[in-house]
């Protein structure tokens, strides 16, 4: 739901993807049993069960890798895994790890071309309706344990005449891409009920991220934007833009931030090592100051943590058939 680079060639990758999660690594040969104990030529000897790994194309490959790759090598050790991307590079060996966009990021966990994605809240559900398990893991505060979250927020300049919902009646407001969670299905199913029904009360426009509705609205191209309160967040932190030149004119109740789903490809005992391992992670110094607050992974509870984007998705399967519908 944001924009970043990424190499046109992601269909070509996927195309080529490991088998589903069955394939093992086999590390170069062991030295003699006589150089070393016999409990040490075992374990270097041992094969390590595959997960094909697919981000969201939030941000570039270095980022997201200078974000998560700390935890992706904590994985690789704890958890006895090969973590990989599509091509079959290891990722504690490159940094070319695959950021795709909704469409081909649900593509790869649906057919089992990824075995541990990263998924923006608004995909979910979808996954999850079509007999993927739930997410297993989310940011969150170990000691307060709470998970991370974020709200809806609809923005428009500071100097702006627009200060309230029903200002913004018959303006331009920006979404971000059909399938967007925060930047498309919540403002169509929360927005009618502050007076700003879309395509009705206003014009949609789609701006393909939520980086660029903010930039749009600071540049006058939109009067106001729908995006995810935390994203804003994150272009605050990394000067961005100047939180003096925005106004929050409106913000919903939290959603479930980005969290991490491992399919139904994936063994049993796998995915115990997984889960148990990602919940001893301490995150690095650069990901708490993306995440302000946020310090390990928490444990989901599916229908209490996604209560409010299940609302969303469940309005937008009610919506009616002229309505825009996600794009698949």
């Amino acid at each position: 739901m944001k924009f970043s680079t990424r190499a046109v060639a992601v269909a070509a990758a996927l195309g080529c993807a490991l088998p589903a999660y069955s394939q093992t690594a086999q590390p170069a040969a062991a030295a003699p049993a006589a150089a070393k104990p016999a409990a040490a030529a075992k374990a270097s000897t041992a094969a390590k069960d595959v997960l094909v790994v697919a981000m969201p194309r939030t941000y570039g490959k270095t980022e997201t890798m200078g974000l998560w790759g700390g935890y992706f090598s904590h994985l690789a050790s704890c958890a006895n895994v090969s973590l990989r991307n599509a091509a079959g590079e290891s990722l504690e060996q490159s940094s070319n790890v695959d950021t795709l966009a909704e469409k081909d990021l649900i593509e790869a966990v649906k057919t089992g071309k990824a075995q541990l994605a990263q998924v923006n809240p608004g995909l979910v559900p979808q996954l999850v309706a079509a007999g993927q398990p739930a997410p297993f893991a989310v940011p969150g505060n170990k000691a307060a344990n709470k998970p991370n979250s974020y709200k809806l927020i609809l923005i428009s300049r500071i100097d702006s005449p627009y200060k309230l919902p029903q200002d913004l009646v018959g303006k331009k407001i920006a979404h971000t891409t059909p399938t967007s969670n925060s930047g498309n299905l919540a403002p169509r199913a929360l927005f009618p009920a502050i007076g700003l029904t879309p395509e009705k009360n206003y014009e949609v426009v789609f701006s393909n991220g939520h980086e660029r509705s903010v930039m749009g609205v600071m540049h006058g191209f939109y009067d106001g934007a729908a995006v995810a309160s935390d994203l804003y967040s994150r272009m605050l932190v990394k000067g961005e833009v100047r939180g003096s030149s925005i106004r929050t004119v409106w913000e919903s109740p939290p959603f479930m931030t980005e969290s991490w789903i491992m399919t139904k490809d994936v063994a049993p005992e796998v995915a115990a090592r997984v889960r148990k391992c990602s919940f001893a992670y301490s995150f690095s110094p650069n990901l708490r100051k993306l995440l302000p607050g946020n310090d390990t992974m928490l444990a989901v509870n599916y229908e209490r943590d996604f209560a409010t984007v299940l609302e969303v998705y469940r309005k937008t399967q009610q919506a009616p058939a002229a309505a825009p519908q996600p794009a698949k």
